[in-house]
């Protein structure tokens, strides 16, 4: 079963002119891929990242997720899918402040209203990440990589079967890349996918599939064994 159809999807903004970083993009995610998008800053690949994961609308074309036409979908709705279906790692840290880490995680976790709060679940996450040490500390106590590490668990809290990945590996040493990416590459092997942007080759090459995003366009699919 397809957990994500883009069919013909176009984005443009008005900023005195024209912009479209997105022009009749295309782009089928089953369970098992491991999708990587190249290309230089400004390309466009986090508006796709939006786009796919429904927080950014589109001018023209089709968005399926698990079958379900977003175009027919709520707010309410939408908020939902997001919340069972697809786990996010943002290029930007975005915590709630006023929370612990482990409190961001548990908020996470039940976003939505749909899942009850799974504490076994939240520690396995923060141990994955080399975080359990800090749970009980707010986000403006964490390191740069710190924060990263923390991002990461987000995405993962709730084994959401889409998983959209913003320059994972931004303010984390090699050592800690190469984990948060194996992370990423064990869910891949239990049935979830996974979306990454990025602008490193040697990354990029973890994938399944790899594409880049040039003049709004979505071009190649370098298929890996």
């Amino acid at each position: 079963m397809e957990l994500c159809r883009l069919d013909h999807i176009t984005k443009r903004y008005e900023q005195g002119e024209s912009v479209t970083p997105l022009q009749d993009i295309s782009l089928v995610i089953e369970p098992g891929d491991f999708v990587a998008i190249e290309g230089p800053s400004g390309a466009g690949k986090s508006t796709l990242l939006y786009v796919i994961g429904t927080l950014l609308d589109f001018d023209v074309g089709e968005l399926y997720i698990g079958g379900k036409d977003i175009s027919k979908l709520s707010d309410v709705e939408k908020t939902t899918l997001r919340s069972e279906t697809i786990g996010f790692m943002f290029q930007d840290a975005s915590f709630i402040q006023a929370l612990t880490v482990y409190e961001n995680l548990r908020f996470t976790q039940t976003l939505g209203g749909t899942r009850s709060v799974d504490n076994e679940g939240i520690e396995a996450a923060l141990a994955a990440v080399g975080l359990e040490d800090r749970k009980n500390f707010f986000p403006h106590q964490l390191s740069g990589g710190q924060k990263r590490r923390l991002m990461a668990a987000v995405a993962l809290i709730g084994n959401p079967s889409l998983i959209l990945v913003d320059e994972p590996t931004n303010d984390l040493n090699e050592e800690w890349a190469e984990k948060i990416l194996e992370l990423f590459a064990q869910k891949v092997s239990e049935g979830a996918a996974v979306v990454m942007v990025t602008h490193h080759g040697k990354y990029a090459q973890r994938a399944s599939r790899t594409y880049r995003l040039e003049n709004g366009a979505l071009v190649g699919n370098e298929a890996r064994g």
